[in-house]
């Protein structure tokens, strides 16, 4: 090492009370040389006074290095001094640790102090040694990490870190001694496989040395459960309850953390079967029945922690009736039950006769209808829709069979059927009825078998109508409810019948309008009609002959006699007269009956409601065009 001297001057003013002298503090380097010089005031003669140096130890020991600028012989090779012209130095060879301290150049008759410095001699110290007071580390232990460096002077300042990041307010955990520090903490299952540093510096240093020990921590499992989609979560009692939906998969993942690794894995529901004994239990198609708690319990050599969940399985409505066919007496009462099993329970109940809705209610499942007609028969549908927590929405749906025991009814819209010679021609009896009734024919009080039934209607056949076919058919219905009978007349191919059930409706000064009903066409098939409208004398007002098959018309009254009225409506009435009648290419139908009505307003207000009552009795609708 070269020997660096260094010389350092130091002017001191000593007052006459010599009261304090400044403490000058020098750092150097291990194996260095170092020069103290003081600079003795005016009035310190040399004469008259001794000059010492002086070194301080800590034990009151304190050593005399030089008297006057002489040194003993012993001190020689360790330490040189020079007194000359008011000037006194001290030089100190190749400083160690031990060299570290204060040096004091004074008077030795008054201990005047003329000068004083504090010498620290910087070494480095050795590479830190990180040490960990146990090997079988436990959670919740407390754990003694001493990090310790020798021979550096001034003493290491000791920094520790976790992870890379400083940890700092550790006054009540660390003990710092001069070669070491003792870092204790309770340890918990975040410490395992965690890094601790040590890092020491001091000024010898350009920079810090460092050391790291892993923690190896052991601990009992750590368990919970995860599920894959999660639908709604809540917790009850301290289990954590989940939804599942019937049908759907659900896989339930036991997620652990344990150190050493689990020696045992399992699963058990509602505390009693095992059902699994992987990490994740897999139902690949939920039922109902598996509701219920599931626990996943894993145990290693530290201990055994289990955890449960609640899966709430939702399921689609379930309808359960307590007949599919109810047969019911006309007039009776009768309720239609639908038994409901659902999860969540039903927001929307609909019943459906024959596909068509006909009630709806949120909770009500029970339909009543009172006093029960024949119309009530048919298929009734109860429809039941719930919705899961996924905003699924889903329904279920049974229905049941009504039925309504009467009497027979012949239904039919004819009595007549126009026929020639050779022609042929087909009766239908149709007949709704419960019990299913029989059907018979009569003709000439025979009984006659019906040739065909199908869909409750009963076919009588005539391919080629001779003289012998004309005349009544009686079509007779019969259960045990009761009977019903129908007249055909099958007649030879004529004049059509005059039209019924007028109506006049509609009726202003300026227009009225007129409906009816068609009678026997007389076996024409298409029909067409004429009408006539005549005033008070006679006059025609209007006579139109209608499109084929139509049954009404709306009349604008002219516009000369429609001010004849107006004069008429202020004074007295005016009445017009309406006939029709069927023009088919047959001979033309009779007309019907003249019906009388007024168009004075004020007729009409006073005598309305029995004017529309004489036109409902007289006029008809099936007369052919005239």
């Amino acid at each position: 090492m070269h020997n660096i001297q260094l010389i350092i001057f130091l002017f001191v003013l000593i007052h006459h009370s010599l009261a304090s002298i400044h403490l000058e503090n020098i750092t150097v380097t291990r194996g260095e040389n170092i020069k103290f010089h003081c600079h003795l005031p005016e009035n310190i003669s040399l004469k008259e006074n001794i000059i010492q140096w002086k070194k301080v130890r800590f034990n009151d020991d304190n050593l005399i290095i030089s008297i006057n600028g002489k040194i003993p012989k012993i001190f020689e090779k360790f330490y040189q001094t020079f007194l000359i012209n008011q000037s006194s130095s001290l030089e100190i060879f190749h400083v160690d640790k031990e060299d570290s301290t204060t040096y004091i150049c004074q008077t030795f008759e008054t201990q005047t102090i003329l000068c004083q410095y504090n010498l620290v001699v910087l070494i480095k110290p050795e590479a830190p040694l990180l040490t960990i007071n146990k090997e079988n580390i436990e959670e919740y232990q407390a754990v003694t990490l001493t990090c310790s460096s020798l021979k550096g002077n001034p003493p290491p300042q000791y920094i520790w870190y976790r992870d890379s990041v400083l940890l700092t307010s550790l006054n009540e955990q660390v003990i710092m001694t001069e070669n070491c520090s003792i870092y204790t903490l309770n340890v918990t299952r975040f410490d395992n496989n965690i890094k601790y540093e040590c890092q020491i510096w001091n000024q010898a240093l350009t920079i810090p040395l460092r050391i790291e020990q892993y923690l190896h921590v052991k601990y009992r499992p750590y368990v919970n459960i995860l599920e894959e989609t999660p639908m709604f979560s809540s917790e009850q009692n301290h289990i954590r309850k989940i939804i599942g939906i019937e049908y759907e998969q659900q896989n339930l993942t036991c997620h652990y953390d344990a150190n050493p690794s689990p020696t045992s894995i399992y699963w058990l529901t509602n505390g009693t079967t095992i059902v699994s004994r992987e990490k994740i239990l897999y139902i690949p198609r939920l039922k109902s029945e598996q509701s219920g708690t599931y626990t996943c319990i894993v145990e290693n050599s530290i201990g055994k922690v289990n955890k449960s969940i609640y899966l709430d399985v939702e399921y689609s409505p379930r309808i359960r009736s307590i007949e599919s066919h109810i047969l019911v007496n006309h007039s009776d009462s009768v309720i239609l039950r639908c038994l409901v099993d659902s999860k969540p329970l039903p927001y929307k109940i609909i019943w459906l006769k024959n596909n068509s809705e006909i009630f709806r209610d949120n909770q009500l499942a029970d339909l009543h209808i009172n006093h029960v007609e024949r119309n009530n028969s048919g298929l009734y549908t109860c429809v039941v829709y719930n919705r899961f927590y996924n905003n699924q929405t889903r329904n279920s749906s049974n229905t049941i069979e009504l039925i309504v025991q009467s009497r027979p009814i012949i239904e039919t819209t004819y009595s007549k059927i126009a026929a020639e010679i050779g022609q042929s021609v087909t009766l239908t009896c149709r007949v709704i009825g419960q019990p299913k009734p029989s059907i018979i024919w009569k003709h000439n009080q025979q009984i006659i078998s019906c040739d065909e039934i199908i869909n409750d209607i009963c076919y009588l056949y005539f391919p080629k109508i001779t003289m012998q076919d004309f005349g009544t058919y009686q079509c007779i219905a019969e259960n045990l409810l009761g009977k019903e009978e129908w007249t055909y007349t099958i007649v030879v191919r004529g004049k059509p019948e005059t039209p019924k059930n007028i109506i006049i409706s509609e009726v202003t000064s300026s227009s009225f309008k007129v409906e009816f009903s068609p009678s026997f066409d007389g076996g024409s098939g298409s029909q067409q009609f004429i009408i006539q409208v005549t005033d008070s004398w006679n006059s025609s007002v209007i006579t139109q002959q209608l499109p084929f098959n139509t049954y009404e018309y709306s009349i604008k009254v002219p516009k000369a006699k429609r001010s004849d009225v107006i004069g008429i409506l202020i004074h007295e009435a005016s009445n017009e007269h309406i006939a029709c009648a069927d023009i088919s290419t047959l001979p033309l139908s009779k007309y019907s009956k003249e019906l009388s009505f007024s168009t004075s307003l004020l007729d009409i207000v006073s005598k309305s409601t029995h004017i529309l009552g004489t036109a409902f009795s007289i006029i008809n609708n099936d007369a052919p065009v005239c």
